[in-house]
This record gives C-alpha cells, sequence and structure tokens, in this order.
C-alpha cells in the first residue's frame, strides 16, 4: 500500500511540476509576442503631415487628422485654400514629436471651391506598406541613403483622395479613397465669418487668386477623372545615350500621378524596367570626356507624350519600353522617342532647355 502511495504521491508530484512548466512556457509564447507586438508598434520615423490639389482646382481641409495604431493622432493643416499642384508639397506644420509611428487611419473633411461642396472620409491605411517603404528608403541624388519625410493627402475634385510618401524628390503613391458628400454649415466652418457659405465661397474665387489664375478656373468644365487617369502606369525605363563619351550624374523624373523620383545617374534602378506613370517633365546633369558639367529640363506636352504611350502600348501591350534620351556631341540638343524592339516613336512636342552648369 505505502508503495502504491509513493508512486501515485510521485506522479501527482509530476503532473503538478509539467502544469507550472507549461503555464511558464505559455506565458513566456505569450509575453515574447507581446514584446512583438510591443516593438512593432514602437517603429517610429521623422515626418509630416501636408496637403496638395491640382492647380485650378482649390480645395480647403475643414479639419484632417492621420491616426496611430494606439488611437493617438496627428492633425493636417488645415485652413489653407489648396491649389499649389498635383503632389506637391503643400503647408506643413511643425507640431508633436519628430518621431512618430506610422498611421493606420485618415479621417478628412474639405471643401471643394469650384464644385461648392464638402467631402468626408474615414480610411484605413496600408501601414504595412507605408513602414517597408520608411525602412527601404532610397538611393539620393548624392548616392545616399535617404527615406522619406512626409505624408501627402491629395484631394481631387470628386471627392477622391490620393495618399503619398515623400523625401526629397521621392515620392510614392500609397493609395486612393473615395469620400462622400456631406453637409457642414457656415458657422462650424468659419465661425467669425459675417457671410452665408455661399458669400464665403464667392469671396474666396474672387480674393484668392489672380486674374490669370481665375481665368482657367471654370466649375463648368472641372476635369473629372483626370488626376484617377493620370495613375495608369507602363512597364518602361530612361535611357540616356550620348553621341560622345558622357556620364550621367543625376536625374528627375516627376510623373504626371504625382509620384517622382530624384537619384543619382549610377543608380541601378534605373537600369531597371518599373512599372511608372507617364513622364510630366525630367532635369538631368551629365558631365562630358573633359569633365564639363551641363543640365536639361524637358517639360512634355501632355496631350503628346499620353497619346505616345498608349499608342505604344497599344501595340506591344507586355513588351518593355524605352524612354530613350540621346544627348548630341555639342552637349546642346536633346532628341527623345519611346522605343522597344520592334517599333520607335518620337517626341517632338517637348520643350528642351540645355544649360552648362557649375559646381
Amino acid at each position: 500500500m505505502e508503495n502504491k502511495s509513493s508512486i501515485g504521491n510521485t506522479a501527482s508530484l509530476l503532473m503538478v511540476i509539467f502544469t507550472v512548466m507549461s503555464i511558464g512556457i505559455v506565458s513566456c509564447q505569450k509575453n515574447n509576442s507581446q514584446e512583438i507586438k510591443t516593438t512593432k508598434k514602437m517603429e517610429k520615423y521623422e515626418w509630416r503631415p501636408t496637403a496638395c490639389a491640382p492647380k485650378y482646382n482649390p480645395m480647403q481641409i475643414h479639419k484632417g487628422r492621420l491616426f496611430y495604431e494606439n488611437g493617438e493622432s496627428i492633425y493636417i493643416p488645415s485652413g489653407h485654400t489648396l491649389h499649389q499642384g498635383w503632389g506637391k508639397i503643400g503647408p506643413t506644420h511643425v507640431v508633436g514629436e519628430d518621431l512618430k509611428p506610422v498611421p493606420v487611419k485618415l479621417e478628412i473633411t474639405w471643401i471643394s471651391y469650384l464644385e461648392r461642396k464638402f467631402y468626408t472620409g474615414s480610411f484605413d491605411l496600408p501601414s504595412e506598406k507605408i513602414n517597408k517603404l520608411f525602412k527601404e528608403g532610397y538611393i539620393n541624388r548624392l548616392g545616399k541613403k535617404d527615406t522619406y519625410g512626409r505624408i501627402n493627402i491629395g484631394l481631387i475634385p470628386g471627392g477622391e483622395v490620393v495618399v503619398w510618401i515623400m523625401g526629397n524628390g521621392w515620392s510614392k503613391e500609397i493609395g486612393i479613397f473615395k469620400a462622400s458628400e456631406t453637409e457642414v454649415s457656415i458657422k462650424e466652418f468659419s465661425p467669425y465669418a459675417e457671410l452665408s457659405m455661399e458669400e464665403f465661397i464667392d469671396s474666396v474665387l474672387e480674393e484668392d487668386f489672380k486674374d490669370e489664375v481665375k481665368a482657367k478656373m471654370n466649375p463648368d468644365s472641372i476635369p473629372f477623372g483626370k488626376w484617377n487617369a493620370y495613375r495608369k502606369k507602363f512597364e518602361w525605363k530612361p535611357s540616356v545615350a550620348f553621341k560622345k563619351e558622357g556620364k550621367l550624374e543625376e536625374i528627375r523624373i516627376t510623373f504626371f500621378n504625382g509620384e517622382s523620383l530624384y537619384t543619382i545617374g549610377s543608380n541601378k534602378i534605373l537600369d531597371q524596367f518599373q512599372n511608372y506613370a507617364i513622364p510630366d517633365h525630367i532635369r538631368m546633369e551629365w558631365t562630358d570626356q573633359n569633365n564639363n558639367q551641363y543640365g536639361t529640363r524637358i517639360y512634355f506636352e501632355e496631350n503628346e507624350i499620353h497619346t505616345v504611350f498608349e499608342k505604344m502600348y497599344e501595340k506591344s501591350k507586355d513588351v518593355p519600353t524605352e524612354l530613350m534620351l540621346t544627348i548630341d556631341k555639342y552637349n546642346s540638343n536633346i532628341t527623345i522617342a519611346l522605343q522597344n524592339a520592334s517599333e520607335s516613336i518620337d517626341i517632338k512636342k517637348a520643350i528642351i532647355k540645355v544649360y552648362e552648369t557649375s559646381n
């Protein structure tokens, strides 16, 4: 009996020890998991919010905030008439801590002046994508790794919102979202205004813009859908050729969709076919065989460059294409063509300015 009792007591003791160890292991696993989650939440970057709107289509943010995973938030500058251009940096306020978590949600309400409408929306942001871009960064024009420093909110007629992450000459689209029409009273929008909402809108459109700008602001011909169409991408890369020996030092490409890149000429990304939107303008600098320095600014004519890309990809949809920029032997002129293995289309209407530069 004593042996059986001893065996039973031993078994009970072992069971207790096993249970305690199991609880400890599970507890450690939970703690480790929590530590990993906490670490992820604590990843912070130095960035600030800003906002923009297309030229000749003024907007104004009534209220807007970017929220973090912990529920805290930072406001997007409001009260400014936005019309500086699509994808351009707008008002930026230095507020809060320099290092901030990645935003997970955008809430925003704004007025589209030409439409005389308010829009509002709450949108979940692809925080993992944003975090990945912050981590990866980019190679800047000096050949150094850099990272992004702004999150830009773009407001489109019709109530769409585009979000970019931006750095020094670099911009990547994060996503596009659709807001809903809403009503905002003049008392809420501008508490001290002694005007009706219609009168307030009239005063902004009349007083905030120069005559040459007002001449291009027509509420009856707002190009709805235009900025969404700009987002279409094609597989291509820029290629620079020299009639005489030369070296590309840096290149900056701004695309119609608000994205951009600005990097050293030796960046390997320039050798890779990528899904890019159609280019709006290009800036380059290069040196010749005698180490003389030159630069260029190229402004594409919108209708021509879009027609050329559409025509090329209509025939050769899945064929990678190069935008070939050929610099003449005098470093005084550049010819441009969109080409692949079987076809080449000259681009003739671009405005090209070539000049000498110095250190």
